[in-house]
């Protein structure tokens, strides 16, 4: 396999992604806004209700290094709503990043009546189903950083100008972050998957936002006290991640059907 060939695919459907503004457009405003409007709201939230939601939240049970509601204070709450309840929100960014990119890398060649003629070409399917990959996984892994680094930013500039206290990075957010590359490969190879069998890149996108349900599970279960998302658990699910990502690649490999896009 020539790593040439797939990484001038990737660069051409790289490309084609960023000059459209229907798909870039999309894909990098809503990030940017949860990155900017979330760390504010929170701040402003923290510094003026902390105490009665904390009373509210933690009702149920305290998921933090606190022996009361009583004493979480507006640092400690801001802390526990940036890692604990937006955290997991923001895993929803790679998947719904890489299914977009993703089904108008293979779908959308369909559409756009481009796909026989690069299929056409002297390129084995491994060097196209690489190529293809890795231009859903790279824009996909950078975005992801670029707004957990602009949200962290951010909110430590407010949580310390404030409260005095840098409250990112800690451990589990940086365990979030690892989690999103893992994310971001299942959403590609499940988009793979359904490419053959669906005729738009909507209803490819449709298919994979269906891994957004389970990540919202996360912060319900830390609120409610059902499971803390600490680092070792993180680590288990990214572990668990990883191998699922393993599954749909091998089955996105072997069902891998050139003809059927065209």
């Amino acid at each position: 396999m020539e790593l040439g060939n797939s990484l001038a695919i990737a660069m051409k459907d790289m490309r084609e992604v960023f000059t459209s503004v229907s798909i870039f457009g999309p894909m990098l405003g809503v990030p940017l806004f949860f990155a900017l409007f979330l760390p504010v709201l929170t701040f402003y939230v923290s510094a003026h209700a902390a105490p009665a939601l904390a009373s509210r939240l933690f009702s149920i049970a305290l998921p933090v290094a606190a022996s009361s509601a009583k004493s979480i204070n507006s640092a400690s709450f801001m802390a526990f709503f940036s890692i604990y309840v937006l955290g997991p929100i923001f895993l929803t960014m790679p998947i719904l990043t890489a299914s977009v990119i993703a089904a108008d890398s293979f779908v959308g060649e369909k559409e756009r009546k481009t796909a026989e003629a690069l299929f056409s070409t002297p390129v084995k399917n491994s060097e196209l189903l690489l190529g293809k990959m890795l231009a859903s996984l790279l824009p996909t892994i950078l975005l992801t950083l670029g707004v957990f680094a602009i949200y962290g930013a951010i909110t430590d500039y407010l949580s310390f100008s404030s409260f005095g206290v840098y409250v990112l990075p800690t451990l589990p957010w940086l365990m979030l972050l690892l989690i999103s590359p893992f994310l971001a490969i299942v959403t590609i190879g499940i988009v793979i998957i359904v490419s053959s069998h669906v005729k738009g890149t909507k209803e490819a996108q449709q298919i994979s936002t269906l891994l957004v349900l389970p990540v919202l599970i996360l912060p319900f279960a830390s609120i409610t006290g059902f499971a803390l998302l600490t680092a070792s658990l993180l680590f288990y699910i990214a572990l668990l991640l990883a191998a699922i990502g393993a599954i749909v690649v091998y089955a996105s490999i072997r069902t891998f059907n050139k003809e059927a896009i065209i």
